[in-house]
């Protein structure tokens, strides 16, 4: 064949082809791996979370998918251990198709930094259940994203909240676990206290869960601070040490962050709970004014799904979703469903209407600096706002 033969030939392949790889791109999915601890020590979140991600794909695939293609979820238990989760990684990695596969949502902080490195690597678009510091840098780690403020935002948040209570002089005991997610904001909640005037007067590290709280409760007693700050866990220490404080006449607030913000602190430790302040940047199921709980609402009646209370960490993965998925349109959109279209997608997000389940998707160095304060009410069983959004990187 000369050269005008086969090109002719080329052509006509193209055009015989062409419909039957469009339709097959059509029906490949659209996948989002979810690593979550469905077993361990904080099973009870992983699997609220989960069923946060089977709604918002079933939402997805009731109007049509992503462009038409099939949304699907792909599910791996680490059991909050970085050693399994990190195997669970790579075997999906390894089993899934790039074209498919154009997102992973990950599990812990510690998860998180271990697999930051190679997840950078691949060009992976990547969040997770951490908001840690670290990984909120785009220079480093240009395809990972925090839904949300990082630790050291919730900290500064809370140290704004202890200046406007008590000014300079303000004494802190810091109480948190010896994990890189209790460890994460310690070093920024000593050097900004110091800035600030606040004094640091005891420190209490404990694993990620405890059996008795007397020798913390003894340590508050002799240090007589105006404020405990608890942060490193899910509601496996605080409400014991807050009835155990209370029991035994201790009268300092009680702060925490965001995995801190549940209903369940103050079914755990009951009325020593009230006035336990933490910091919280989604939307509580229990607000109608929100216009993403009714969704949630709609959804689950659709599906004759139960309509009882969801926890935060549900709310925390519907919003995830929500915005991934809105990341995914735009990008099939653009003609870019792939790994570096998604980021392209994520980083255009400032205009999307999340619903109020954060107060704008505008980054900031890769995550989204605002949180309320609330203060738990026992009474009425809920956690009331005391601020607007505030900024906690502003000190």
């Amino acid at each position: 064949m000369n050269r005008r033969q086969v090109l002719k030939a080329g052509l006509a392949a193209s055009t015989v082809y062409s419909p039957w790889m469009i339709a097959r791109a059509q029906a490949r999915p659209v996948k989002l791996a979810a690593i979550l601890p469905l077993t361990g020590a904080f099973a009870f979140a992983g699997n609220a979370a989960l069923d946060a991600f089977r709604d918002a794909t079933d939402r997805i695939n009731d109007t049509g998918g992503i462009g038409g293609r099939r949304f699907e979820l792909v599910v791996e238990d680490d059991g909050y251990d970085v050693a399994r989760g990190t195997a669970v990684f790579n075997r999906i990695v390894q089993r899934e198709s790039p074209e498919e596969l154009v997102f992973v949502y990950g599990n812990s902080t510690g998860l998180s930094k271990a697999l930051a490195p190679e997840i950078t690597r691949l060009r992976l678009p990547y969040t997770a259940t951490s908001f840690s510091n670290e990984l909120a840098d785009p220079n480093t780690y240009p395809t990972i994203f925090v839904f949300g403020p990082t630790y050291n935002d919730m900290a500064g948040a809370l140290l704004q909240q202890i200046r406007r209570q008590k000014g300079r002089g303000a004494k802190i005991f810091l109480c948190y676990s010896n994990s890189e997610f209790g460890r994460d904001p310690i070093p920024f909640i000593k050097e900004q206290s110091a800035r600030l005037g606040f004094q640091i007067v005891g420190e209490e590290v404990t694993p990620l869960a405890i059996a008795d709280a007397t020798p913390i409760v003894t340590k508050l007693r002799q240090a007589q601070p105006d404020f405990v700050i608890m942060h490193g866990y899910v509601l496996t220490v605080e409400p014991l040490v807050v009835r155990a404080a209370r029991e035994q006449g201790v009268r300092a607030t009680f702060m925490g962050t965001y995995y801190s913000a549940e209903l369940a602190l103050m079914q755990r430790a009951g009325a020593a709970a009230d006035g336990f302040i933490v910091t919280y940047h989604n939307a509580y199921y229990y607000d109608a004014t929100v216009p993403a709980v009714e969704q949630i609402r709609a959804l689950r009646r659709a599906k004759g799904r139960d309509l009882s209370y969801r926890t935060t960490y549900y709310m925390g993965s519907w919003m995830a979703m929500d915005v991934i998925a809105e990341a995914m349109r735009r990008a099939h959109a653009a003609g870019k469903l792939t790994r570096p279209g998604m980021i392209e997608a994520l980083d255009g997000l400032g205009d999307y209407n999340a619903g109020g389940q954060v107060r704008n998707m505008r980054w900031v160095n890769r995550r989204l600096p605002f949180t309320k304060l609330w203060r738990a009410n026992v009474r009425d069983g809920r956690f009331d706002a005391i601020t607007d959004w505030v900024d906690g990187s502003k000190l």
